[in-house]
């Protein structure tokens, strides 16, 4: 089974500058996605594996406030309108619950201002994790929106 998350904000920005702080600053993740505490860890850091540009393929390392990391494989990179990921390297809390995560950011032009769309699919393990995946996918849809909301207060 296969959970969807959804959150969204429009952004009183172009599209290209929303998302190039976004997506275009990996480490600009650390500012925006502060968790929901105490089962879903901020960002402390995040970085491009080899130093390289974000693009399809690239593989990106998060460190997480609570001492874990993560690692993200880049699904697409289509400037300044989509980036995707999926887990690539999971932590335990994720391995937990599910075998995999799947991100999609969207940015779509509303006349000047910018409407970012960030849709989550969250692969459960099956019926006996399911009410945990359930209940910890709904205080991550909880950091994805405040997540979004940073953003949006920082490009204002």
């Amino acid at each position: 089974m296969t959970i969807e998350l959804e959150a969204s904000v429009v952004v009183p920005r172009k599209v290209d500058e929303v998302f190039a702080a976004a997506a275009g600053e990996v480490n600009a993740l650390a500012e925006f996605f502060t968790g929901y505490a105490p089962f879903i860890p901020g960002i402390a850091a995040a970085s491009i594996d080899g130093g390289g540009a974000t693009c399809e393929g690239a593989l990106r390392t998060v460190r997480l406030r609570d001492g874990t990391t993560l690692r993200e494989r880049v699904t697409r990179f289509d400037a300044p309108r989509a980036h995707g990921y999926e887990m690539a390297e999971m932590n335990a809390m994720q391995r937990l619950f599910c075998t995999n995560m799947i991100s999609l950011w969207t940015f779509a032009d509303e006349g000047g201002a910018t409407r970012v769309v960030w849709r989550y699919s969250i692969v459960e393990r099956g019926a006996l994790t399911w009410p945990l995946a359930w209940a910890v996918s709904r205080l991550f849809q909880r950091a994805m929106q405040r997540c979004l909301d940073n953003l949006a207060r920082a490009e204002r």
